[in-house]
């Protein structure tokens, strides 16, 4: 985080880097990485000597000396002042030669009876700007991470930060849209909510479950926090006793939980599944929701000598040796 402050007005953002060169490196005490050199594109600079990359004016790259007497090159990209209350009537853009907007008539000053106001800045809707202390602070707005790819985002008009419609939920391959919640498949006190491409989630505490003598402490299916629970009932599902708190599963989507007399189920969603061309869904047994395989295929011979094999290529070979035609790779259960 870099301050500035021009005519009244404190601008504060993150160091944005430049690394113009190959071989750069970290040094203690630097935000950005440096040049291990002082020579760009075949020329060398000496200490103090200043100059913009790809002739980009908010580009700036100045050599330096450092403590351990080397020269290194440092990069960084222009911080702009926050232009505040100037109407966008009156902001003139830079030109090719100059980097930040200026303001066509004076900015309003920071008096004592605007301290606590805050606006956010015109010529840029990342900043909001404060008036303390006799001077407008003006604070860049950090933009969440967003889950959606990059080709889907989006700036709405006036706006920040790019959003989306909906969010990508990691290693699952689903989508949902934006104000979507949901729990976590793993953790029944995480809820996540998708909030315009940002997935924010947050964990449910559970106060301290007091049970009486005759109770117990039982995790219901799908909640976070335990509950008492008479320990003394069993429960007849199809035919079958179970104890209380005892867990059975129905089948490979379904498992049951014995609660004090009640049978509660739950039953693994399963997130919808898209197949390439050659391939088809099929259930593996043993799981539950189903899987992309391999489209089965067929090999034939005929004539003399014609063979198409599985992926549909056609062969014409003749030979005097024995050959085999057809084998199973992994488990060698036939050929």
């Amino acid at each position: 985080m870099t301050c500035m402050c021009v005519n009244g007005v404190t601008t504060c953002s993150e160091v944005r880097c430049v690394s113009p060169c190959v071989d750069f490196i970290m040094m203690s005490g630097e935000c950005c990485p440096v040049c291990a050199d002082c020579t760009f594109e075949g020329r060398v600079y000496s200490p103090g000597d200043s100059f913009h990359p790809a002739n980009d004016p908010c580009q700036i790259c100045t050599c330096e000396m450092m403590q351990d007497g080397n020269q290194y090159l440092k990069c960084y990209r222009k911080q702009c002042p926050s232009l505040v209350d100037c109407p966008k009537s009156k902001i003139l853009f830079p030109g090719p030669d100059s980097c930040c907007p200026v303001c066509a008539q004076p900015l309003t000053n920071c008096t004592s009876t605007l301290i606590g106001n805050e606006m956010l800045a015109q010529d840029d809707p990342c900043f909001t700007c404060q008036c303390k202390d006799l001077t407008w602070t003006c604070l860049e707005q950090t933009c969440p991470v967003l889950s959606c790819p990059h080709d889907e985002q989006f700036t709405p008009p006036d706006s920040c930060c790019p959003v989306c419609k909906e969010c990508v939920i990691e290693g699952k391959n689903r989508r949902v849209a934006s104000g979507t919640s949901w729990k976590d498949s793993h953790d029944d006190c995480v809820t996540c909510t998708c909030n315009l491409g940002h997935i924010e989630c947050s964990i449910e505490e559970c106060p301290p479950a007091v049970c009486a003598n005759w109770q117990a402490q039982v995790k219901l299916p799908g909640k976070c926090c335990n509950e008492c629970q008479d320990s003394r009932e069993s429960c007849l599902y199809q035919g079958t006793m179970y104890h209380s708190d005892e867990q059975w599963e129905v089948d490979e989507c379904t498992s049951c939980t014995c609660v004090s007399g009640d049978v509660h189920c739950r039953s693994e969603r399963c997130p919808p599944l898209t197949c390439a061309a050659d391939e088809m869904p099929a259930v593996i047994p043993g799981l539950c929701c189903p899987h992309c395989l391999s489209s089965p295929a067929t090999c034939i011979t005929f004539g003399d000598p014609h063979y198409r094999t599985f992926d549909g290529r056609m062969f014409h070979f003749q030979g005097t040796c024995t050959y085999i035609l057809a084998m199973d790779c992994k488990g060698e259960d036939f050929r």
